[in-house]
């Protein structure tokens, strides 16, 4: 799967997102936007699949940090969602994130079949091992063989 990044990670980076996931500074969502939204907008796609967080995660923050970033640059299509007790990838290594089980399922009451053979973009923020967009995408396939799928990362 090709994936479009905008910016190498880096410590800058690690702290903005430290800030905005685990502190819920929830206005970082404009930095992130400001980031991305140049490069992103070149990049054309029926759907735009933002990643989802955690439901755990979603009470504890009160926001999706994933859908607060690209809502207002594309139209999202939230076809996926995340399991329950999966854990947060950025607290795994790399070789537990490579090993880690299939975290997503299907919206079922979001997902039409005319969306098959569509071209797909996944939206993310870290893309590390690209594990979790192995496994969205993965998913996404049991359901629209037909699509291409993409992926769109703030850093890579």
């Amino acid at each position: 799967m090709y994936n479009y990044s905008v910016y190498r990670y880096n410590d800058y980076f690690h702290d903005l997102m430290v800030n905005y996931k685990r502190y819920d500074d929830y206005v970082l969502y404009e930095v992130l936007q400001e980031i991305c939204y140049k490069e992103l907008l070149k990049i054309e796609a029926d759907l735009y699949v933002p990643i989802p967080t955690s439901p755990e995660h979603q009470q504890k923050r009160q926001f999706d940090t994933i859908s607060a970033i690209f809502s207002g640059l594309v139209p999202l299509t939230p076809l996926l969602k995340k399991k329950s007790g999966c854990g947060a990838q950025g607290e795994k290594n790399k070789h537990e994130r490579l090993a880690s089980s299939q975290s997503f399922y299907i919206d079922k009451e979001k997902i039409k079949k005319s969306f098959n053979g569509k071209s797909i973009l996944l939206l993310d923020d870290i893309y590390t091992t690209g594990r979790t967009l192995y496994h969205a995408r993965d998913q996404l396939l049991q359901f629209l063989p037909d699509s291409g799928i993409k992926s769109f990362s703030i850093c890579r």
